[in-house]
């Protein structure tokens, strides 16, 4: 796969690559988790769009509350970089996914408790993931890395603006099969955003706060330069938001 972006340029997605981007599910756990990326047309301020659509069905029923659904990119040969010296994080430009939206009766058993998902996290490695040689059939579990992960809410409304989302690097916690690594733990390493191999789209329950249909509709996806006046400009939201 080629790598979509290098420090000289803030872009990194579009272009989309979609036939590299892989489901990874919590069905590798036994769950019944769904998702999808496809490329779509969206009106942006009245002229069409050529857009990305996350969306599938998070199952939280399956594994007793837990659940997750991600779309992941594997940058290479060499990995995305963006240098802490020249970019302070990343940025998306979203907008709600109308097809996603479910109207659901109040008293519905299904949804007591638990909200439509909203909550989106953006999911970085810093490792390469190791490939058996000769390829195993059926391939073997992926071995546990370090994960730096930024959670960001949609937007609250449908509109034809795109909401610009930021997630500065010190938004993304350390997080190990999907628990948070304090610092006093000898496992802890720092985000180096100078060398990403892979970058994820999840939509995760939250231990049981969300389930059902899920949809993110993504323009972009972008290194945030240290000298881009984004935020000033155009309103850039900051994207951490917390279970707690």
């Amino acid at each position: 796969m080629s790598s979509a972006s290098s420090s000289s340029r803030s872009a990194i997605f579009p272009s989309w690559h979609f036939a590299s981007w892989t489901a990874v599910d919590d069905r590798v756990r036994g769950g019944s988790s769904r998702s999808h990326l496809d490329p779509v047309e969206v009106e942006v301020k009245g002229k069409s769009t050529k857009a990305a659509r996350f969306w599938g069905t998070l199952d939280i029923k399956t594994l007793g509350g837990a659940g997750f659904s991600s779309q992941r990119y594997i940058f290479g040969p060499r990995p995305l970089s963006l240098p802490r010296n020249e970019f302070k994080g990343i940025y998306l430009s979203v907008l709600l996914d109308k097809q996603s939206l479910i109207i659901a009766p109040s008293d519905s058993p299904s949804h007591a408790g638990t909200a439509q998902p909203t909550h989106f996290t953006v999911v970085l490695k810093t490792t390469i993931r190791p490939e058996p040689n000769p390829p195993k059939v059926p391939p073997s579990p992926e071995p546990a890395s370090l994960s730096y992960e930024a959670t960001f809410s949609s937007p609250a409304f449908l509109s034809s603006s795109p909401t610009k989302i930021c997630l500065p690097w010190d938004d993304f916690r350390v997080t190990y099969r999907g628990r948070e690594v304090p610092r006093s733990d000898p496992r802890y390493e720092p985000l180096d955003p100078s060398g990403v191999y892979e970058m994820s789209l999840m939509c995760r329950s939250g231990f049981g706060k969300q389930e059902g249909e899920f949809g993110l509709v993504v323009l972009a996806i972008g290194g945030w330069r240290r000298d881009d006046k984004l935020r000033a400009r155009e309103g850039c939201w900051d994207g951490l938001w917390s279970w707690a």
